[in-house]
Order: structure tokens, then C-alpha cells, then sequence
């Protein structure tokens, strides 16, 4: 098996059943219900090692800032913030459950191109570093960090204007960006920020997009971003403490995917951005990565029971699934592609072709074409894999559908971390 598609655990047990460690997938779907979630603890901590370790030994001044949006709950955070990570959050939804969290709230890093002035609130309330996106959210954290008596710790977000080659709609470094300040702004935001009582400049941040392949434009942003801590000590005499250069590194969805080792992506960053700094005699500052579905992604499954077998003559056979595109949009937005396989019939050879279709009332709600698996038959257990990023966290409840469970499966131990949605659930806000 491919270990960078399928949790490091999964294995096929003495039944011919798909397993995480000890965990029959089938018994896990038969006592917790489909659609299901399900993370694996030991890819979760493996990943966040891969991170760890390697900057340890090149780079100890480092945060890797988890990308909260990825997926978010408290009991995955309680894990990553076990394993020393912090975590990037754009929302007060997500600032809020990341404090109630076991994160430090040093480690907390608040992003976001429309912050109301509420969520500016919580976040100076609880001293956690800003990210400025644009000039208005700079006089808001004025504001209220005025109004709170309290100072803002803040970075700001500058448009790189690097081409990374990903979706469009996942592109964020581009000059059209919705995300940051543009770059000829950046000494008159700066003079602003140190001119004001109400606010502790950090540093920069910049972010090039998401599900990356290529570490070249990564080495591109260090260059760019050195010129830009060059041009600050020139004009303004002034050092940065932190250097936030974002996340988006890819992880393989399918045998074709081809996304760079980490390992690889951290030797070169951390030894371009020490060059650079050691060129132009600066302090090495703290250097934050934020990644999200790199580790998580890989980390993730998800479970279904197929329900029915729709068969066009001469045009192609359906499974249709418990679940679909609210608990998994990726497809219909982005025509994201998965694998997949049949978790009672690990053994069995791949025979048929299969569209995966969900329930939804959506001619669109299609979660893959011509999938190549063994013949299938109604009550089997579909798996998907690599599911760990945006799909609970994109998840919604259309169709006035529940939302799935959530399940983390440890070495010893089985845990639920989200529980299944009720119809009352469903209800609960109406009025």
C-alpha cells in the first residue's frame, strides 16, 4: 500500500477486512454508524514530526502554526498541541474553540481579510498575534485594542505576487488576490503600525496557496520576503521577530499525485532563509509554517455503506453512498479525485468500474467517476481515503441531513471526538 495516500495503521486483517492497527473498519462502521470520520492517531503524530524534527536541527526558532480551517476540533487540537504544534485560525469560531483548547495561546495565530471588530475583540483580549489583511482592519485593531486598553501583537500580510501552479480557486500569492496588502504599501503600513500605542509589530506573513507540488516557489517567497526584511532594516532601522511564510504543501490523493517530501521542503526553506539572513547580516527571526492538509489529510478516512447499485446499460454502473457531497464538497468545487477501496473485501481484485454517487439532490453530488474496485454489492463498506482536510471541516447539513461522526483510532484505544448530528440537532436554532 501506498503510505502517502493511506494512514500509516491501515493494514488487511486475518478476515480480509481493511483495519486501522487493531480496528476492523467494517466493526468500527457497524458501532458507530456511516457516513463516518475516522482519524489515525499514529499518521496524526507522524506528521507532526516529520514537521518537528527536521527544524529542531535546522531551525529551533520555529512554530508550525496547524491550518485550523483544514479540520478543527478540540480533541484534535488537544493532540497537535500535545505534540508542540500551535495553530492558525481565520475565524472567531475558530479562535474561540482553539481556546478552550489545550494550545498555548502564544501559539495561536488569527488570520482573516474581514475580522469584525468582535472577533478583534477576542483575539486582543487574549493577546494572540493578528494578522493584518488589509488598511480598515488596521484602524479597527486600533480601535478596539484602544477601546479594550490593551496593545495588539500584529503581523502583516503582504501579496507575494508568486505563481504557484494549483487550483484557481486555491491560488492566494497572485497580485488579485482578495488576501493582503500589496507590496508598495508595505513601509507606509509599517510607519503606521509603530507610529500607534495600540499596536506591537512582529513581523511579516505571506501565503502562496494550497495543495502545492513544486518547493520553487517557496524559495522564491524567501527571497522575496528577505528583500523585504532588507528593505525594512535600510529605511526604518528595524529587525523583524517573526517570519510567517503560510503552509500549502500538497499531499498525493491519488497514485498520480507527486507532491515533494517534507523533509526536503524544510532543509531547503530553512537553509535559503539562513542563507539569506546571514547575506544581508540579519537576525534570523522566528520562522512560523502553517500547514494544514499535510498533516491531517493523509491521517483522515472516511466511511460508507453502499445502499443501492444503479446499473446503465452500456453507459456505466452507480454506488450510491449514505453520504455525499455535504460531507465531502471537495468534488463538486474543486473536481477534487480520490481513492478508494471496499473495506470488506481487501483481498479481492479490482474488477469493476463504479461512479460514486451520494444521496444528495444534486445531479452534481458525484464523488468520483470510473473508479476501478471489486464487485460490489449493497451493505458493503466503502472507504476513502486521504479525507482528513476539508471535508468535516466544509462539511454542512444540506438537504437538512445530520453531519457524521468523528472517531479517532489510537494504538490501544478508540475515541469519539465529534458525535453523530441528531434531527434535533438539526432543529435546535429554529424559531
Amino acid at each position: 500500500m501506498r503510505t502517502h495516500i493511506h494512514p500509516i495503521s491501515l493494514q488487511a486483517d486475518e478476515n480480509g477486512h481493511l483495519a486501522l492497527g487493531k480496528e476492523d473498519l467494517t466493526d468500527l462502521a457497524k458501532h458507530y454508524g456511516t457516513p463516518l470520520y475516522i482519524l489515525d492517531e499514529a499518521t496524526l503524530r507522524h506528521n507532526c514530526q516529520r514537521f518537528q524534527n527536521p527544524l529542531k536541527k535546522l531551525y529551533p526558532n520555529h512554530l508550525i502554526a496547524f491550518a485550523g480551517k483544514s479540520c478543527l476540533t478540540i480533541g484534535l487540537l488537544n493532540l497537535l498541541a500535545k505534540e508542540g504544534l500551535g495553530v492558525d485560525v481565520v475565524s472567531g469560531g475558530e479562535l474561540y474553540s482553539a481556546l478552550k483548547s489545550q494550545m498555548k495561546k502564544e501559539n495561536i495565530v488569527f488570520h482573516g481579510n474581514n475580522k469584525s471588530k468582535e472577533e478583534l475583540s477576542l483575539a486582543i483580549q487574549n493577546e494572540i498575534r493578528i494578522v493584518i489583511d488589509n488598511h480598515q482592519e488596521l484602524r479597527n485593531i486600533k480601535e478596539t485594542a484602544r477601546q479594550l486598553g490593551k496593545k495588539a501583537h500584529v503581523l502583516i500580510r503582504i501579496k507575494p505576487e508568486i505563481e504557484a501552479h494549483t487550483h484557481d480557486y486555491i491560488k492566494t500569492g497572485q497580485i488579485d488576490s482578495k488576501f493582503g496588502i500589496d507590496k508598495r504599501e508595505l513601509l507606509s503600513t509599517i510607519k503606521e503600525i509603530l507610529a500607534s500605542s495600540e499596536c506591537e509589530f512582529l513581523g511579516l506573513h505571506s501565503h502562496i496557496g494550497s495543495q502545492i507540488f513544486d518547493i520553487a516557489p517557496y524559495t522564491d517567497l524567501v527571497s522575496l520576503m528577505s528583500e523585504k526584511m532588507v528593505l525594512l532594516k535600510k529605511e526604518l532601522g528595524l529587525e523583524i521577530r517573526e517570519l510567517n511564510l503560510g503552509g500549502g504543501m500538497g499531499i498525493q490523493y491519488i497514485e498520480s499525485d507527486d507532491p515533494y517530501e517534507i523533509e526536503s521542503f524544510l532543509e531547503t526553506t530553512a537553509k535559503k532563509l539562513i542563507s539569506e539572513c546571514q547575506k544581508a547580516n540579519l537576525l534570523l527571526p522566528k520562522l512560523i509554517l502553517e500547514p494544514g492538509r499535510s498533516i491531517v489529510g493523509q491521517a483522515g478516512i472516511t466511511l460508507y455503506t453502499i445502499g443501492a447499485i444503479k446499473t446503465i446499460p452500456g453507459i456505466k454502473d452507480y454506488l450510491f453512498v449514505d453520504g455525499g457531497m455535504a460531507d465531502n464538497p471537495r468534488p463538486i468545487m474543486y473536481k477534487a479525485k480520490y481513492s478508494f477501496a471496499i473495506a470488506n473485501k481487501a483481498g479481492f481484485t479490482p474488477s469493476h468500474l463504479y461512479s460514486i454517487a451520494g444521496k444528495y439532490c444534486e445531479s452534481g453530488d458525484i464523488l468520483a467517476e470510473n473508479i476501478l474496485l471489486p464487485k460490489a454489492d449493497v451493505e458493503d463498506i466503502l472507504v476513502v481515503f486521504s479525507t482528513g482536510a476539508y471535508n468535516y471541516s466544509m462539511a454542512s447539513n444540506y438537504n437538512r441531513c445530520c453531519r457524521p461522526a468523528m472517531i479517532m483510532v489510537g494504538k490501544d484505544s478508540v475515541q469519539t471526538i465529534v458525535r453523530r448530528e441528531t434531527y434535533h440537532d438539526l432543529i435546535r436554532c429554529d424559531v
